[in-house]
């Protein structure tokens, strides 16, 4: 999500109360259906808090550094008198002494706004590189992707092939199955895609249940859970005869070029 002016300005008036409530109403149900804008207001958040925090500390401070000037905060009292004088003695008026701050009280400022910042920088960070990584599965998705799924092979050329054709028609339930679960995956509706896609993969070994778990790595890649669909891409890039197996290996190899780019 890219972080705009006018963004960063509503994204503030929400947090300061500011916004009418019809704007605050609209503003929150964008929140519930983005999650990169809840992470962003989140983020606000953390750093308008910390950055108040700093304001209201060194207000406190300065209150105690001025009634301490003025002789308020003194706890210790007059106790002794002072003794008879036989002769007049010279008053000198007394200089009066700058207030000196402690230096720890610099430092503590100066280190609670470096916490404050390295805080807020890394939360961006993360969030940035999240958004790196979600663009990145997005975008591998929809190359790899076809509606279509491959048809039942007429004859094997290897003996270990997995997809051997199954007694069942073209339109078998299995291969019925899969083409809904392919249509929920192709409109975003991927719990429903993921479930479907699960059970079809799991079930007897097949050309259906092998294109399934094809789909179902995708659906993973989809839904930003790249360690579920990485181990589904090595068994089928390593599987001689799976239907898929020369796109999982080429899925394999783009991943692993994302992954290493800093």
């Amino acid at each position: 999500m890219e972080l705009s002016d006018e963004l960063l300005e509503e994204i503030g008036a929400y947090l300061s109360g500011r916004l009418t409530a019809a704007e605050k109403a609209r503003f929150e149900a964008r929140l519930q259906a983005d999650s990169d804008l809840r992470d962003e207001v989140a983020t606000q958040r953390e750093i308008k808090q910390g950055l108040q925090f700093l304001i209201q500390k060194e207000r406190f401070k300065a209150m105690h550094a001025d009634l301490q000037q003025r002789g308020l905060l003194d706890d210790t009292d007059a106790s002794e008198t002072r003794p008879a004088e036989t002769r007049p003695v010279k008053e000198v008026p007394l200089l009066k002494q700058p207030v000196v701050r402690p230096l720890w009280t610099y430092i503590a400022v100066a280190a609670s706004l470096v916490l404050v910042l390295g805080l807020g920088w890394m939360i961006y960070q993360n969030r940035s590189d999240d958004r790196i990584r979600v663009a990145q599965n997005a975008q591998a998705f929809d190359a790899a992707f076809s509606a279509v799924p491959k048809p039942v092979p007429v004859a094997p050329s290897d003996p270990d092939r997995v997809a051997a054709p199954l007694p069942a028609a073209p339109s078998s339930p299995d291969s019925i199955r899969l083409l809904n679960a392919v249509g929920a995956l192709q409109v975003q509706e991927l719990p429903a895609a993921i479930d479907s896609l699960r059970v079809l993969a799991q079930g007897a070994p097949g050309h259906w249940s092998a294109s399934a778990e094809w789909y179902l790595a995708l659906a993973y890649l989809k839904a930003d859970q790249r360690d579920q669909a990485q181990p589904l891409l090595a068994r089928m890039a390593a599987l001689n005869g799976h239907p898929y197996q020369r796109e999982a290996q080429s899925l394999r190899r783009q991943l692993d070029s994302s992954s290493e780019k800093p």
